[in-house]
């Protein structure tokens, strides 16, 4: 049970460091050259850091071993982002708002 204990707290790290990276580029002590619109870097980050966790807590949950659930959960987290961009792209060279 320990180690289930600890494989969900690796799933969990990404989200619950959203707000000290949030925090960092704030403070400028992150500066990816945009000013306020680095700000914006958080949205991506988040949904991409959510999206693991919850397919990595599932799988978990379900008892994969720790190489199975992670390959996972980083595949279907970074499909999700590719996805959204994807849409993003299609949505806004075809001129929907």
């Amino acid at each position: 049970m320990g180690i289930r204990v600890c494989h969900l707290a690796a799933a969990v790290l990404p989200v619950l460091l959203t707000p000290l990276l949030l925090f960092a580029i704030a403070e400028d002590w992150l500066n990816f050259g945009g000013g306020e619109k680095d700000l914006l870097l958080i949205i991506p980050y988040f949904i991409g850091a959510s999206t693991f966790s919850i397919s990595a807590i599932f799988l978990i949950v379900k008892k994969w071993a720790l190489g199975q659930w992670l390959v996972r959960s980083i595949l279907v987290s970074g499909t999700v982002l590719i996805a959204l961009g994807l849409a993003a792209y299609i949505t806004s060279s075809l001129g929907i708002a």
